[in-house]
């Protein structure tokens, strides 16, 4: 930005203070000279002003109070700078059958995690018992969960071939084949390309993780489809544990692939 005017990125946020008439004297003054040389943005305010216009069109009766209400404290909160707190990705409205009677123990197992985190879910699900988060980072998030898994000196840890990550398999349930997995990831590190013989459900449930477009946090639920490839990061500031529930193992592409297929 020079002394009076905004650069292109800063006028995208300038523009909703505009159209309120909320922008001081300099403020409007330099977006205005900004608009007069950018014809891009000029534009861009274009399709910003006929918005409002088009969606009465799509829906022309008006919203109801408490939709009015909620969109309000959204836009309130969005200005205050306000981040949503809790779990941003759920399972899927298939997946909570598993709290039923008969239902899969392993992925019951998840959802109930997924419940401690979540509160919004907990509002809306009547079956389950949550199982709650002890912490956010490192392995004292594991306190709350251990009660819930065999003891710790059954577990089977691997690292072959991870490039830095801990995988330890926990469970295998010998109806379905599945198995139920824990994985460390150093910070900043990337598990490596793999694709799924199955279904593998990951759970974030300490640290972040990156996996393609999704970024998860604790108590952050994924589903990934057989044949998917991908090789999530963990996020730079902390290690990542992640309860992997896994149908037919992993493949690794490249050199890993002699490994055959793991979990």
């Amino acid at each position: 930005m020079t002394l009076l005017m905004p650069t292109c990125a800063e006028v995208v946020g300038l523009l909703t203070d505009y159209e309120e008439g909320a922008l001081g004297p300099l403020g409007w003054l330099g977006l205005k000279l900004h608009l007069s040389l950018c014809p891009p943005c000029r534009a861009f305010l274009d399709s910003f002003e006929r918005t409002p216009d088009l969606l009465r069109k799509l829906w022309p009766d008006p919203p109801a109070p408490a939709a009015e209400r909620a969109l309000d404290g959204a836009l309130a909160a969005l200005r205050r700078g306000a981040v949503p707190r809790g779990p941003v990705h759920h399972p899927e409205d298939g997946a909570w059958a598993a709290l039923e009677p008969g239902g899969d123990p392993l992925t019951a197992l998840l959802l109930r995690v997924h419940l401690g985190h979540c509160g919004a879910c907990r509002n809306q699900r009547t079956t389950g018992e949550a199982i709650p988060s002890s912490g956010p980072a490192g392995a004292g998030a594991l306190d709350f969960l251990r009660p819930h898994l065999p003891p710790e000196e059954r577990w089977r840890w691997t690292r072959r071939g991870l490039g830095g990550a801990h995988v330890a398999q926990l469970l295998r349930d010998p109806a379905t084949g599945a198995t139920l997995n824990l994985a460390r990831m150093p910070g900043g590190m990337s598990m490596p390309v793999h694709s799924h013989g199955g279904l593998e459900v990951s759970l974030v449930i300490s640290g972040s993780l990156q996996d393609g477009p999704a970024h998860l946090g604790p108590g952050d639920w994924l589903a990934c489809g057989p044949g998917l490839q991908h090789g999530p990061t963990a996020g730079p500031d902390a290690e990542c544990w992640t309860l992997l529930r896994i149908e037919g193992g992993i493949r690794f592409t490249g050199w890993r692939r002699v490994l055959g297929a793991v979990g």
